[in-house]
């Protein structure tokens, strides 16, 4: 990625305060978003604002500088401010340049391209179709654990139901959900040899998953992209699919995860649930608040020279939001001691984003995860955390920020996992066609002389995949 030269000492900070603790340029100085203890597990956003004000010089990657917007102003105003700032890593070096078609990482018209078919295919999903999905993959997860009284929410539940889910609207059957969601979760584990070989295998799903569709489209979110009048190419297909998938299985994930942990662990927020008097849509607006699915996302890069929060950004310098340290801001945050009062139900926070590039599955999130918990609560009755004195274990990661289990006892219901309905046996079907009638004239036609199905490339991934033990 290449950068401006970089100001030094008072230049950096301009009208702030000087010295290197103000610029991301000076060795030493930039607080590493991995390594850092000013940005562990819990980071004092307080702290930070009152040292750096806005914003703070972190590096980005090794060697990398660019910054961490703290402030909610600043993190609002970088959002929406396509003027100054861009989303499109390109200009800033070759080696920045995103996959080809990623609609997160262009500008303009090019953006309005590639976001239109997602929006209008995602919108085709409506809550009619949308929450007997849901329900349906919930209760299968829950009846795993059902007569056994306890469980892990995040590792049994919350983290296996947004990629079933997501493959179902997708149009494949629930096996290629199973793969999608064990490549999703050793993505995101400590493993590095297991995340190595998921990532091609991650791009092969939605390959073989285009293809699929190009050749045999159906009623269905993919099939819908893919006949969309911009007419995307597969590459941007691919792409935009996989946005889908990296900008919303881990977030919705600890979304589930972290309003269930409020809700089984303060019994004031589980009544008010249950009893009516905090609506779904006030609990996951709270929780966006207070304990945000993401934390820390890579953001924009500036376009030019200018002043911001009163420190001197170069053009080319990426900057980053900072989600939880914007909703603990002061300035919109309030009192933490009236903080139900003043935040369920507030619209304000930013963690789906504002401007031309705010999420475009919003509504879709919302409803999947009310379905998500309401059918949690009411299959899991009486559900306690079964936690130590420190309380959940909390994910070791400065993007997402969830829990890597949530272990609870509940009343056993003692039902156990639906039996799943057969999916469609696609080597048996091919066997099962019609011959074509013999040419005329041909006095002989062998039974049987079709040539043998051949698998798709979804068919092959998952014929190779071995699930985890």
């Amino acid at each position: 990625m290449r950068q401006g030269t970089g100001p030094t000492g008072d230049e950096a900070a301009g009208g702030g305060t000087a010295g290197p603790s103000r610029c991301p340029y000076t060795g030493g100085a930039a607080h590493s978003l991995d390594r850092s203890p000013a940005l562990g597990a819990e980071p004092s956003w307080d702290r930070l604002r009152s040292r750096h004000g806005g914003l703070i010089p972190v590096e980005v990657t090794p060697g990398v500088p660019g910054w961490l917007l703290l402030g909610y102003k600043e993190n609002l105003r970088v959002l929406r401010d396509q003027t100054h700032f861009s989303a499109d890593p390109r200009p800033w070096g070759d080696d920045a340049a995103p996959v080809r078609g990623a609609a997160l990482a262009r500008d303009g018209d090019d953006h309005q391209r590639l976001r239109l078919p997602i929006v209008e295919a995602l919108a085709s999903v409506g809550t009619p179709h949308l929450v007997p999905v849901v329900e349906r993959v919930a209760v299968r997860l829950i009846g795993r654990v059902g007569a056994k009284g306890a469980a892990d929410l995040v590792g049994q539940y919350a983290a296996p139901l947004p990629a079933l889910v997501l493959n179902e609207l997708l149009g494949l059957p629930d096996s290629y959900g199973h793969l999608l969601a064990d490549l999703t979760d050793r993505l995101r584990g400590d493993d590095a040899r297991r995340a190595a070989t998921a990532a091609p295998a991650v791009r092969a799903y939605f390959l073989g998953l285009v293809a699929r569709k190009r050749a045999a489209p159906g009623r269905d979110v993919t099939s819908a992209l893919l006949e969309h009048p911009h007419g995307l190419t597969d590459d941007e297909a691919v792409e935009a699919l996989r946005l889908l998938w990296a900008t919303g299985l881990e977030p919705t994930t600890h979304l589930i995860g972290n309003a269930l942990r409020l809700l089984v662990e303060d019994r004031r927020v589980w009544t008010a649930y249950l009893g009516g008097t905090l609506t779904p849509e006030d609990l996951l607006d709270y929780v966006m608040w207070t304990d945000p699915p993401v934390r820390v996302l890579a953001g924009r890069y500036a376009r030019t020279d200018l002043r911001f929060s009163g420190t001197r950004i170069r053009r080319g310098d990426p900057l980053l939001f900072a989600f939880g340290a914007a909703h603990s801001d002061p300035s919109v945050a309030g009192d933490s001691g009236t903080a139900m009062d003043q935040l369920a139900g507030n619209r304000a926070h930013l963690s789906w984003g504002a401007g031309a590039h705010r999420c475009p599955a919003t509504s879709l999130t919302q409803e999947l995860v009310r379905t998500a918990l309401d059918t949690a609560l009411d299959r899991m009755r009486d559900m306690v955390a079964v936690v130590g004195p420190a309380g959940p274990r909390r994910r070791a990661s400065p993007g997402a920020h969830g829990l890597e289990e949530l272990p609870v006892r509940f009343t056993p219901t003692g039902e156990s996992e639906p039996v799943a309905a057969a999916e469609p046996d696609v080597r048996g079907a091919s066997r099962r066609r019609k011959r074509r009638p013999a040419a005329r004239g041909a006095r002989y036609q062998a039974p049987f002389a079709e040539k043998p199905h051949e698998p798709d490339p979804l068919e092959r991934l998952l014929e190779t995949w071995t699930p985890r033990s």
